[in-house]
């Protein structure tokens, strides 16, 4: 498990990000309703979460973030990401500190490609900020990659 520490927002505690594989336990029951609010999950879909590598955004102690990815040798692929709307830590901050943990997860591990597929795909406005491209095609649906040369 690894750290990452985050700038403070105005008021609020320290974002905290940490790298989790999947032999750390899953996220709370309670976490993931709130990070998904409005969405159906289904038992596979929580069953994924324990069986990938993780991102957990922390503000103070409670978890406000979580993108869930999976490694292969060429890429990383980001398949789920669940946000605290009501957060005092600011939804961009949160985004943007998950973002840089998933850029060097991808990195260290040797891939060359970041993918956020269509459920992880939010705030698709900071992505393109960030290099991210939309790409589209027909039946496979669409998402958005980064390359690192």
């Amino acid at each position: 498990m690894s750290g990452l520490d985050h700038v403070r927002s105005e008021g609020a505690a320290p974002l905290q990000f940490r790298v989790l594989g999947p032999d750390s336990p899953g996220p709370a029951p309670a976490d993931l309703r709130r990070l998904f609010r409005g969405q159906r999950l289904s038992a596979g879909r929580r069953s994924r979460f324990d069986q990938t590598g993780r991102v957990v955004a922390l503000c103070g102690h409670r978890v406000v973030g979580l993108a869930a990815y999976e490694r292969t040798d060429r890429e990383l692929r980001v398949t789920e990401v669940g946000l605290d709307h009501e957060s005092g830590c600011g939804l961009e901050p949160i985004v943007g500190g998950l973002l840089d943990a998933l850029e060097l997860a991808c990195l260290a591990s040797g891939a060359r490609r970041l993918i956020l597929l269509p459920r992880a795909a939010t705030a698709g406005d900071v992505l393109a900020r960030r290099g991210y491209a939309s790409i589209a095609e027909g039946a496979a649906g669409s998402w958005f990659q980064k390359t690192f040369a």
